[in-house]
């Protein structure tokens, strides 16, 4: 899935700054795919935090939601749930990851 994903990153960037009505989710998604494609060089077997940040990217690009997008002012819902399961599932190593590159952790997240 990891390997798919790469290729698939054009289409996730795009989906993600079609993102009109939540700043707070487009935020949270850049910031998974950020730590996606900055551990992408890692020849090491992918950690749980890969992998759920993986899943939760996959979830939101791929539209098998169980609330489809297209439904106004809901469609983002479980797409927003995923994402912010995998952000406090995988906070600590998510915000060690932040730290070691020199950047501050968000406040909000």
């Amino acid at each position: 899935a990891i390997q798919a994903m790469r290729s698939m990153l054009p289409a996730l960037r795009k989906k993600i700054a079609e993102i009109k009505d939540s700043f707070r989710l487009r935020q949270r998604l850049e910031m998974l795919l950020r730590y996606f494609e900055e551990t992408l060089a890692s020849h090491a077997e992918p950690d749980p935090t890969r992998r759920d940040v993986t899943f939760a990217l996959f979830y939101f690009l791929k539209g098998y939601d169980r609330i489809p997008d297209s439904i106004p002012d809901i469609g983002l819902l479980d797409d927003a749930l995923i994402v912010d399961h995998v952000l406090m599932g995988n906070r600590a190593a998510l915000r060690l990851h932040w730290l070691k590159h020199g950047r501050e952790w968000p406040d909000q997240v």
